[in-house]
């Protein structure tokens, strides 16, 4: 029989910010349990009080011993890399998009070591590249109208252990710190283990900064 504390340990796991606060005790917990009650009482199909709930919320607080999501592997961090002298172009998807890739990726096959990646979404594309190679690849990309550049951007790229895969929250602790220590970001991306933040050149000193120190 499922209880009113593992539902809330099981609700209250799927948001890593919640469970930060009742680690750090700066939580409220009645505004917490009368936030998750319903959830609550969809998981028991039964109704509940607040006060129960925020016992249960209040229990599970004092167990936390140290933050469950991506702080603890921070830490395992195996490699970190800052890659500078990037351009970005952004343009509306097409059907023209897959040969002029392909013209683009054969430009990045001749450079050694070339920064090459690309997104499509719903109906914009992005691509990032080295700025050796972004006058070439605007040529191509003309074809396609509204496409935009943005120049003088630096990535900084992080290798995660692979059981970081299926963690909730893993990146929050890396955006959290750029966030409190007023750092902007152009974008953020990831292949499977490596997560990479793009960042405009004059940002790139204080971010690598701040992220060394959280892992370091």
């Amino acid at each position: 029989m499922r209880t009113i504390s593992s539902a809330v340990e099981e609700v209250l796991g799927r948001s890593p910010f919640l469970l930060e606060a009742l680690s750090e005790g700066i939580a409220n917990n009645a505004e917490i349990a009368r936030k998750i009650r319903p959830e609550i009482e969809k998981r028991l199909y039964e109704k509940v009080s607040i006060a129960a709930v925020a016992m249960a919320v209040h229990r599970l607080g004092k167990d936390l011993k140290r933050p469950r999501y991506g702080s603890r592997f921070l830490k395992s961090l195996s490699v970190i890399t800052v890659r500078a002298h990037l351009v970005e172009f952004t343009f509306p998807n097409s059907a023209a998009l897959p040969e002029m890739l392909e013209h683009i990726s054969k430009l990045a096959a001749h450079r050694r070591d070339a920064f090459f990646n690309f997104s499509r979404g719903i109906h914009e594309s992005l691509l990032i590249i080295d700025t050796e190679l972004a006058d070439e690849a605007e040529i191509v990309l003309k074809k396609v109208r509204g496409t935009k550049r943005i120049d003088g951007l630096s990535a900084i790229a992080m290798r995660l252990p692979e059981e970081s895969l299926n963690v909730p929250g893993v990146y929050y602790p890396v955006l959290k710190v750029l966030a409190l220590e007023g750092i902007s970001f152009v974008e953020v991306m990831s292949v499977r283990t490596e997560f990479s933040i793009i960042f405009y050149d004059r940002d790139i000193d204080r971010a690598f900064s701040v992220i060394k120190h959280i892992t370091g």
